[in-house]
């Protein structure tokens, strides 16, 4: 899994995702798509951002607890993930994704 990244860092990032590059939502939509989120039968990168942002800005003003954050966000991707064979895989393997996004929401943007 993805090394976490620190609550300093994803405080950041999220104070620095101004409206000049779409706001923190956008950022998020870009970190989904870089990890390969894409729509069809499943809820598109946008609408999972929209999703994920609250776990993220709930960790950051009110509880740091950044384990919480994953799960939450890795809840998220599973409950948006389409259903190839009637079943989804449990939360627990939804958490290196939901790292890996955060990783990519926290980094700077070139």
């Amino acid at each position: 899994m993805t090394a976490p990244v620190s609550l300093d860092a994803l405080r950041s990032a999220l104070g620095n995702a101004s409206a000049a590059d779409g706001g923190a939502t956008a950022r998020l939509t870009r970190a989904l798509e870089a990890i390969g989120w894409r729509g069809g039968d499943s809820v598109d990168a946008a609408e999972v951002a929209q999703e994920v942002l609250p776990s993220i800005a709930s960790c950051v003003r009110e509880h740091g607890e950044l384990g919480a954050m994953y799960r939450q966000i890795a809840e998220i991707l599973r409950a948006s993930g389409p259903v190839l064979d009637g079943s989804l895989p449990p939360v627990h393997d939804y958490l290196p994704a939901a790292a890996e996004v955060v990783r990519r929401f926290t980094a700077p943007e070139h």
